[in-house]
């Protein structure tokens, strides 16, 4: 007979005691350790010069931690002055085999970033981590074991893919970025309107989950009053850009 699986609470603090073995063990399985910069990345993988310093304050695993502070601490402040706390609580609250989507993000938070373990290429002046959203989903899916740890298939199925859609309005803001166009009226235009509608639909089912993930995501990348100033510039749009696509989606009578 096997063992019962630990509760949530506890299967939570052992991902989190284990995210800097974890980390390693997909440097090493994806990394070149010839190169200097990987064996450091080895060595020191939560420094923050391993990350990308003009828009994170932190290394990729303090930042992790913080998001998932964020998530428990002041996301339910922002969705309750929005007036969406309900309507996000009615999705998060739904089970998956007995817990919670609202537990289960949790998980997916503390390994959304994963990918970047992975995905690390040195750039002429800064490191990349193309599509590492993507790579932390299929991490999740292949090399961590977290049936192992009592998760069902289902509920690794939706840690895994709200882990790769994290991103999502990451590569809005980014593209929005890249045309000079990344502000609060952007937010308000009807541009992002279309945009979120799309994402909607491409994301049935976890589209709520998108605009909490990229709230909390971008609280956790900068300090206003101390870190980065490009990073500093952009978190009241971030902010304004969660709140308005969750509006949006929320709103939408197609839900």
């Amino acid at each position: 007979m096997g063992h019962p699986a630990p509760d949530f609470e506890t299967r939570l603090a052992s991902i989190d005691d284990g995210l800097e073995d974890i980390a390693r063990d997909v440097i090493r399985r994806h990394q070149d350790l010839s190169r200097p910069e990987n064996a450091s990345f080895l060595e020191l993988p939560d420094a923050r010069e391993q990350h990308q310093t003009q828009w994170h304050q932190w290394g990729i695993l303090t930042h992790t931690r913080r998001f998932l502070r964020h998530y428990d601490e002041d996301i339910p402040r922002y969705l309750r002055s929005w007036k969406l706390k309900d309507q996000v609580d009615a999705v998060l609250n739904q089970p998956i085999d007995g817990i919670s989507k609202h537990d289960l993000l949790r998980v997916s938070i503390l390994l959304h970033d994963i990918g970047k373990f992975s995905a690390r290429r040195q750039g002429r002046d800064r490191y990349h981590f193309a599509r590492h959203e993507e790579q932390s989903g299929a991490i999740i899916r292949a090399e961590l074991d977290l049936p192992q740890m009592g998760f069902t298939t289902a509920q690794t199925e939706y840690i895994a893919r709200t882990a790769e859609d994290h991103f999502v309005l990451g590569i809005v803001r980014k593209a929005a970025r890249e045309r000079g166009e990344y502000d609060e009226a952007f937010a308000h235009s009807p541009l992002f309107r279309t945009l979120s509608l799309h994402s909607k639909t491409a994301h049935p089912d976890d589209f709520v989950e998108i605009g909490v993930l990229f709230l909390g995501d971008s609280l956790a990348k900068v300090d206003p009053a101390s870190g980065p100033e490009r990073a500093v510039s952009q978190y009241n749009v971030n902010i304004a850009v969660a709140r308005e696509y969750l509006r949006i989606v929320l709103d939408d009578p197609c839900l």
